[in-house]
């Protein structure tokens, strides 16, 4: 919300979707799992005078970007991370990427945002999980299913996510807020 809030584009019209649900799987009628979104979209492009076809051209055109938090590299259990791919604090956003595509990001995505984060020297890591161990994942592949759009998903890394005490490094929300305000400014 930070970034959106104080980017500038003069291209499109950019958007925040937060959704409900999306620890009990989004297949709720307000969730990522449901029509939620393409309905509101409609809704702004034919309150803005325009056809419907005007949507698909849209979204041909559209690219999401699926934020949230990604693991950090807990130095108690390194064993659990990828140890070709640490996620350090301080080093920036993670780029987060699942073969089975539990996350959004393609080859396609990847280039996008890392290109965005090279082009305003900001640094950035990449999130994979280990093959053995089963990952979350985010509602980025709900979405850009539902879409049908290019999406790539990125966190801010986080250590003990989801217990009473998560931990963060300051830096790594910045470069974070800056990579998204670098991106919606396109």
């Amino acid at each position: 919300l930070e970034a959106i809030l104080h980017a500038s584009s003069s291209k499109g019209i950019s958007m925040f979707v937060c959704y409900d649900n999306e620890e009990i799987g989004s297949h709720t009628k307000q969730g990522a799992d449901s029509p939620y979104l393409i309905r509101t979209m409609e809704r702004i492009l034919l309150s803005l005078g325009k056809e419907r076809e005007a949507l698909f051209m849209a979204l041909e055109n559209a690219f999401l970007l699926s934020g949230d938090v990604a693991h950090l590299s807990h130095p108690n259990y390194m064993e659990k991370s990828d140890p070709t791919n640490p996620v350090l604090p301080g080093k920036g956003p993670a780029i987060k990427v699942n073969a089975n595509f539990s996350y959004t990001t393609d080859s396609d995505s990847y280039a996008v945002f890392a290109g965005i984060c090279k082009a305003h020297n900001i640094p950035f890591q990449v999130f994979v999980n280990r093959s053995d161990e089963r990952g979350g994942s985010t509602i980025g592949p709900i979405t850009a299913s539902h879409l049908g759009i290019r999406s790539v998903d990125i966190g801010t890394p986080m250590l003990a996510m989801h217990s009473a005490r998560e931990l963060m490094a300051v830096e790594d929300f910045i470069y974070t807020v800056e990579a998204m305000k670098a991106f919606f400014s396109i």
